[in-house]
């Protein structure tokens, strides 16, 4: 009571001090208030980055840039704005009062960029392993169909699209060679979760991370031939809406030389059917009689080019509006696209429709928890025909086919040829009968992240895979008519046409994954840990059934078939479950280190070697912060080495237990009974397949970071080779069982170099990369392997050629009987073979291993540049491999196969006396002279190609222009894809006939397309 009775006594005084100290701190106020700073930032290019943080320094007060590059805060007049941006080098700015106009750097090695790793991200300057990242931004425009398609000129990856066809056009993608005999595809992440690339919408793709050597080792369980890790785009900058569209038109790269004048034909055959002493097929008479008819009657007399009836320039387009934003506690993005495609060839089976949809969002719950969710979902439909080898039956026709009678029923020809008793009529078989295969897809995930005490996070991440497929096929009854007699041939049998097939796939796959992270500075000494768990559960249940029966094509629902066919079905289930762990340390950015483990469980192996440990370590020193380390030249510099282990359980599913299976009849007592039987061996003891590899880099930047370079070595050795081992056919005749035999070794050089550099207002940016790698089998317990013109045996690349050796043309019959015996047909004009075994015989063990592999090339690189001149943007990327060969061989490769027809060049460059210095042999048909068409070095190709993959011109209108309609961007486009290929190659693509042996794919193709981008 005493101390408020003098409060109250004092209340006058502490009010006069009140206002004394007001009036007393006005200009100190007055001094630190802060003034409204607004301000834009760009690329040196000109072109608004958003998102970019601008920070004040000294306070947590910031901002982020919106879709114009645009921001305002509040700051002292004299205070310092930080600003940084992933991929830019970082800027501080001071607080003048008025409007600031700032440019970012781009940085050259992108040192500060976020680089996306195993459960986690690190800042690329801290790395320690072989990782390469793309950004699908740098691919706007261009008209990506399916994401693996992306990945050309990756260093250290081969991407090879051997297959055009609307729906089914993705790449093969092997890194860093061939590891294994069994399967060789990376593992594929989306956010983390195992998803395949190819069902989601390219443009809803912020990057592409591949892990190539020890770092991929937090993934140990199938990480042996690399991860791919995908991450999508999220909401950046205040809210904003972007549309892009772009249409375009396809034709094919290559297509073969095929003779398409009928008299040439005929008469090149009956001369290479003279060549092997036989008589001709087609009669003088008939040849005149064709010649005169083809001025009158081109139905009955045609001279049919097919390549030219059969293709069709293709039409692509492609919508995709998303809608996206952030705040300081959420960030979304919403998105749709479509996608339409129509194939070059005739008729309705080469066309695709996709609609995707991608959700992402997240928000701040609560100063501890933040929670969101991930959409990304396809529904798909594409159709082939019911004959589904229509490539094979274009490189069977014949001039002398005719196309359509008067009446428009198909025709065949009335010309008898041998091996052609039923003409496959390509426009019959491309209208009539078709497949259509409707897919949908969706990956939904939910995640938190909770901040625990003593500054642990908690991850937490459940990832539902759903796929659901049909395919529908039905084929008509179809019919050719000869021409002359109008006499009708069944092309399929009245008994099995028409006829109805469908087939239901019904996919769900579980994926749930939860870490613990802890990261802690002491003075220097910075340390992050982390560790979790992952389980994955994959159930796969499809069923088929067919039906014959039907009136008509009108109606091809199941049930309205007469005559059931087939019915089958099959239900699977996969588990994988993991544990996983990672402890980085660095002292000061000099000195790094990072250790990882896996420890995996799979269904798929033997019960007693199911789990398996999977460790890795890699360390990095920053020599360009070593006090000793003064150079006004060399910008950075950091030597790294990693090594580690992965696995591979890539074997079929229940491969470890032995099935026994129906329908092995049996006899007894003179009567027929149904059994079954043992027809495959199988190893209870199947255990992971382990890749050991071991890599040393070097990263470099110099001339004021304008000049980047980056060099890895690596080693990879796969051991316990999960791959079938044969047994000798008296062992009950069966299928040998999948054992852990065999080791394989890839040694490999990966090099990249980036320039960037501004010159006034123009800036330039070339790059380049190449990757060499050296593959060799080096122990398969003593088995070989033989294939189609290939063989795998220790000591040389897996699936390397094995062929005759060709040693140039017999020119006499003296030749012939002065060398080793080939056969009794051999005759001048004849390829000549080495005799290797020196025995006088030339046979199947004169052949010889060429070091080459079919499927992987020695060499891959990439090159190119971008440029941009105030608005104005050209971007180039050329793509090649080397050190590779090709070996088509049957219809177009060789001439005259099995009734088919040959190339122009048999016409001019076949041997004759007259023309002894002929770069191919007699002309025979391949068929009938097998001497000429062995498998041999003399068919060899070289398949190196460089292609420039896409040239890409842009122009985006100014912002004085669009600032009076209130459009945040617009860039308009133009593209040409695979414009030039430049290969001694020349039958066919050379990416298309890689690891093939025919002509009979769906080309390459060529794509010019024109678009817009605009943000609103």
């Amino acid at each position: 009571m005493k101390l408020l009775a003098r409060f109250r006594l004092l209340k006058p005084a502490v009010f006069l001090l009140l206002c004394i100290g007001i009036i007393g701190s006005k200009p100190l106020m007055l001094q630190a208030q802060d003034l409204p700073v607004r301000g834009r930032v760009t690329g040196t290019n000109g072109t608004p980055l958003i998102g970019v943080n601008v920070l004040v320094a000294g306070t947590n007060r910031g901002a982020a840039t919106d879709v114009n590059g645009a921001f305002k805060l509040n700051a002292p007049a004299g205070a310092v704005l930080k600003l940084s941006f992933i991929g830019y080098l970082p800027k501080d700015v001071i607080v003048t009062g008025k409007p600031l106009q700032i440019i970012l750097q781009e940085d050259v090695q992108k040192l500060n960029d976020v680089v996306v790793v195993g459960y986690g991200t690190q800042k690329k300057a801290s790395l320690t392993g072989a990782i390469t990242t793309v950004k699908m931004s740098d691919k706007a425009g261009q008209p990506i169909t399916n994401v693996s398609n992306a990945l050309h000129g990756v260093p250290g990856v081969f991407a090879n699209l051997s297959n055009s066809q609307p729906g089914v056009d993705r790449s093969t993608i092997r890194i860093r060679g061939v590891g294994t005999l069994s399967g060789n595809d990376p593992l594929v992440l989306v956010d983390g979760i195992e998803y395949s690339m190819d069902e989601l919408n390219p443009n809803d793709i912020e990057t592409i991370t591949v892990l190539k050597d020890a770092a991929a080792a937090i993934y140990g369980s199938r990480a042996a031939n690399g991860v791919i890790i995908v991450t999508t785009k999220k909401g950046k900058g205040t809210s904003h809406v972007n549309y892009s569209y772009f249409y375009g038109q396809q034709k094919a790269t290559y297509l073969p030389d095929a003779i398409n004048d009928p008299i040439v034909y005929m008469r090149l055959k009956n001369q290479a059917l003279k060549n092997e002493g036989k008589a001709a097929e087609y009669s003088d008479a008939d040849i005149a009689e064709y010649e005169a008819g083809m001025k009158t009657d081109p139905f009955t007399y045609p001279a049919n080019d097919w390549y030219k009836i059969a293709l069709k320039n293709g039409v692509i387009q492609k919508h995709d509006l998303s809608v996206a934003g952030s705040g300081d506690k959420y960030q979304y993005r919403l998105s749709l696209g479509y996608l339409d495609r129509d194939g070059i060839l005739f008729g309705p089976g080469n066309h695709e429709k996709k609609y995707s949809v991608g959700l992402n969002a997240t928000m701040d719950v609560s100063k501890r928890l933040r929670a969101g969710i991930t959409l990304d979902g396809y529904y798909r439909n594409y159709t082939t025909p019911f004959y589904s080898d229509s490539w094979a039956y274009l490189a069977r026709t014949l001039p002398i086919l005719t196309d359509t009678l008067k009446d428009g029923r198909y025709g065949n020809s009335w010309m008898r040829t041998t091996g052609r008793n039923n003409w496959e009529n390509p426009r019959m078989l491309a209208f009539n009968g078709l497949q259509t295969k409707v897919v949908q897809r969706f990956l939904t995930t939910v995640f938190a992240e909770y901040k625990l005490p003593f500054d642990i996070n908690y991850n937490i991440k459940f990832g539902v895979d759903k796929y659901d497929g049909i395919l529908s096929g039905f084929t008509p009854r179809m019919q050719t008519f000869d021409p002359k007699t109008l006499k009708p041939t069944n092309w399929n049998s009245p008994a099995t046409a028409p006829r109805s097939a469908k087939t239901d796939y019904n996919n769900m796959n579980i994926h749930f994954y939860n870490t613990l992270d802890w990261r802690k500075s002491f003075a220097k000494h910075n340390v992050s840990v982390m560790a979790g768990a992952s389980y994955d559960n994959m159930d796969a249940d499809s069923w088929a059934a067919s039906m014959y029966g039907y009136l008509d094509g009108r109606l091809d629902a199941l049930s309205v078939g007469t005559t059931w066919n087939a019915t089958s079905g099959n239900v699977t289930r996969d588990v994988l479950e993991s544990y996983f762990g990672r402890a980085n340390y660095d002292y000061d950015g000099k000195y790094l280190v990072e250790a990882t483990f896996r420890y995996d469980g799979s269904g798929r192996l033997g019960k007693q070697s199911r789990w398996a440990f999977f460790p890795s370590i890699s360390a990095g020193w920053r020599i360009d912060k070593e006090a000793f380390f003064q150079s006004g030249f060399v910008n950075f510099l950091k030597l790294r080495a990693s090594a580690g282990q992965m696995g591979n359980q890539a074997v079929d599913l229940y491969s470890t237990q032995a099935a026994v299976l129906l329908g092995e009849d049996y006899s007894f007592g003179g009567v027929l009974n149904s059994g079954a039987a043992k027809k495959a061996d199988a190893d209870s003891s199947l255990r992971w397949e382990i890749t050991t590899i071991y890599n040393a880099g070097v990263d470099i930047n110099i001339w004021k970071n304008r000049l980047g370079f980056t060099v890895d070595a690596y080693h990879k050795m796969t051991n316990g080779i999960l791959r079938s081992v044969a047994l000798p056919s008296q062992v009950g005749n069966l299928t040998g069982a999948k054992q852990n035999v065999g080791s394989v070794r890839n040694i490999g050089l990966e090099t990249t170099v980036q320039y960037n550099d501004r010159f006034g207002d123009l800036d330039v940016n070339i790059y380049g990369s190449l990757s060499l790698n050296k593959n060799e089998v080096t122990d398969l317990h003593g088995e070989i392997i033989y294939g189609s013109g290939t063989i795998t045996r220790e000591g040389y690349p897996i699936e390397s050629y094995y062929l005759l050796q060709a040693d140039g043309i017999f020119q006499s019959q003296d030749q012939i009987d002065h060398s080793a015996k080939q056969s009794a047909n051999t005759k001048p004009g004849y390829i000549k073979f080495k005799d290797a075994k020196e025995d006088g015989i030339i046979n199947g063990d004169d052949r010889v291993i060429v070091g080459s592999s079919s499927s992987v090339p020695k060499t891959t690189y990439g090159f190119g540049f971008n440029l941009g001149y105030k608005g104005i943007t050209l971007t180039a990327a050329f793509q090649g491999i080397g050190g590779i060969k090709a070996l088509p061989v049957a219809n177009l490769a060789f001439p005259f196969n099995n009734g088919a027809n040959a190339t122009w060049e048999w016409t001019r460059d076949a041997w004759t006396p007259d023309n002894p210095n002929a770069r191919l042999p007699i002309v025979t048909t391949s068929t009938g002279s097998i001497d000429n068409f062995q498998r041999s070095t003399f068919w060899l190709r070289d398949n190196s190609y460089l292609r420039l993959k896409n040239i890409q011109l842009g122009y985006s209108l100014p912002q004085s222009v669009l600032s009076k309609v209130k459009i945040q961007k617009v860039n308009f486009f133009i593209n040409a894809e695979n414009l030039l290929t430049f290969s001694r190659y020349k039958d066919f693509d050379p990416e298309s006939v890689l690891n093939q042996t025919d002509l009979y794919s769906y080309p390459m193709l060529k794509t010019f397309n024109g678009g817009v981008n605009i943000t609103f």
